[in-house]
């Protein structure tokens, strides 16, 4: 077995379904269980590293997974990636650890995602919401500030999958974090950009 450690809240969220599309899709014959730990915060929580220990003890293999975020939240790449080496050493854990979006680089699972949509066959609405972002990026209070805040990216990516024809049973699924990842109509599974996340699963799954 092989627990997967990631940020969430719960299994209903994008991220999650977007990792087991990619696991169903490349290593379908690997037996996973994800933890969702409701924020990278709470990786170092007792309950989290309980949970890392029986299962190592029991021989399961423990992945990681959290973003990156960026230098502006306080942190980025190298300083996150630090950070949790620097509790794992000090708890002496040992586990794998993958950050997003490409275990190199600032950023998050939603600029993977991003980099996976197919542009090419909805240019017309990628074309559109950038000039929408253009225009409330302009507005201005009277006091010169910027009069509204930008959707961040997992906004725009449900934003995106929300507004294309779909049925009712899609549309139903949408709501708990199904963003039809397995659907090649809005996501492009074989990209390089997945590659970095496809190598640590092959290291690392048991």
């Amino acid at each position: 077995m092989n627990l997967i450690f990631i940020e969430a809240k719960n299994a209903n969220t994008s991220e999650c379904n977007f990792l087991k599309t990619i696991l169903s899709k490349h290593f379908a014959d690997k037996s996973v269980e994800f933890i969702c730990m409701n924020g990278v915060g709470n990786l170092f929580q007792k309950s989290i590293i309980n949970r890392m220990e029986q299962a190592q003890v029991e021989g399961d293999s423990v992945l990681v997974m959290v973003d990156a975020d960026s230098p502006s939240k306080g942190w980025g790449y190298t300083k996150r990636h630090d950070d949790i080496e620097a509790k794992k050493t000090q708890l002496q854990l040992n586990f794998p650890l993958f950050i997003y979006p490409n275990n190199s680089d600032d950023g998050d699972v939603e600029v993977l995602m991003e980099s996976l949509i197919r542009k090419d066959l909805h240019k017309d609405w990628w074309d559109c919401f950038e000039d929408y972002e253009t225009c409330i990026q302009g507005a201005k209070d009277s006091e010169n500030n910027q009069k509204y805040n930008l959707p961040n990216r997992k906004a725009k990516l449900h934003t995106y999958i929300t507004s294309q024809q779909l049925n009712k049973k899609q549309r139903d699924k949408i709501g708990s974090g199904f963003w039809l990842f397995d659907d090649s109509n809005y996501w492009d599974l074989t990209r390089e950009t997945l590659k970095p996340l496809l190598d640590f699963f092959e290291d690392h799954l048991q």
